[in-house]
């Protein structure tokens, strides 16, 4: 087991150098620092892996050491800090991030400081006899404490208040960031609280897997716009009609930009309108002559198209974050469905 462990992490290890490097070398493309914090991450990523290669063959592993020792207990705290940077960068919270950066790294500086600097005297655990044995004195329960309190911050992100009309990520990879931060969360728990040797080769595989996946989407998925964002926006009110619940539709578009909406979808509509969504999908037939999926695309890449053909040399990647794409593929596949090229040949042929 010792001989295919090493194989896998080498080759993580390899794989997350080189996806810093893309990333690292690609970084200028996002107007953000999000690139350059997830290149750097990965690169830290990496380093950790390679020293747990070293220990696995010095079999020095967590495994084999004692029950969340001290630096197994408070340096994970600095990295999981480190863990809100992307996310933040990503999704543009309401709020101002500096005041989410003192809300939710304040309580871990400070465990950080009294853990490593106060000169506490801690006991070694090596059983869970030696943990009942001492659980009453002050450095073992604060160390749990302190991991417990770990662990509720993998799942602080949940908190974090999402608005599409500012986030350059989709609500769906959002929730699958904060799933991933809070199972390596859960994994780093339940090692500090055990011996088991197959749960921090898990916790390592689950890392890298889940930095590679989050490097995948910065390079390969996420549109790349400006922090600033259009202010003019185009109604397409559809066919006149004396249809009530068509005229709510529309009515509920419109509002506040609703098609722009990323995470909207047939039945979301629905429920806001406090209808069915066989009623709602057949007023989109009934009125617009298709289904909403395809009434929302032609409105979407419509707006597109218009805002190119004012002005051919408009951001493609701003027009699209615009209207409610937040991934580079689904952009590129509805707009060649609806013109029947892309959008760089789109561009081209207007030039």
């Amino acid at each position: 087991m010792k001989y295919i462990a090493t194989i896998l992490l080498v080759f993580m290890t390899v794989t997350l150098v080189i996806s810093g490097i893309l990333l690292w070398k690609r970084r200028k493309e996002a107007s953000d620092y999000s690139r350059i914090i997830w290149a750097v991450f990965s690169w830290i990523s990496a380093f950790f892996t390679l020293t747990f290669i070293m220990r696995t063959w010095q079999e020095t592993t967590t495994a084999d050491g004692a029950f969340f020792e001290p630096e197994h207990t408070f340096v994970p705290i600095l990295m999981q800090m480190t863990f809100f940077l992307y996310p933040l960068e990503v999704i543009r919270p309401t709020i101002s991030r500096a005041k989410v950066y003192v809300l939710l790294f304040t309580p871990l500086i400070l465990l950080v400081s009294v853990g490593m600097c106060a000169g506490i005297e801690y006991t070694t655990i090596y059983t869970y006899a030696d943990l009942w044995q001492h659980i009453g004195e002050f450095n073992v329960w604060f160390r749990l404490l302190t991991l417990t309190v770990m662990l509720f911050y993998c799942f602080s992100l949940f908190l974090v208040p999402y608005d599409w009309r500012k986030s350059s990520a989709d609500k769906k990879f959002i929730m699958f960031y904060s799933c991933g931060f809070c199972l390596i969360g859960l994994l780093h728990f339940s090692i500090q609280m055990s011996h088991a040797y197959w749960l921090v080769l898990a916790h390592q595989i689950v890392w890298i897997t889940f930095f590679l996946a989050v490097a995948w989407y910065e390079l390969r998925e996420r549109l790349i716009v400006p922090q600033t964002v259009l202010e003019q926006v185009e109604s397409c009110d559809g066919d006149s009609t004396d249809d009530s619940l068509w005229k709510e539709i529309n009515l509920l578009l419109d509002n506040n930009d609703k098609w722009r909406d990323p995470n909207l979808s047939l039945s979301s509509l629905s429920e806001q309108l406090a209808s069915n969504r066989t009623y709602v999908g057949e007023a989109f037939k009934r009125n617009a002559r298709m289904t909403f999926i395809e009434y929302l695309t032609k409105r979407r890449i419509g707006y597109v198209t218009d805002a190119l053909q004012a002005n051919p040399n408009a951001d493609i990647h701003e027009l699209l974050n615009y209207v409610g794409y937040r991934q580079r593929s689904t952009a590129w596949r509805n707009f060649q469905k609806i013109t029947g090229m892309t959008p760089t040949e789109f561009v081209d042929n207007l030039k």
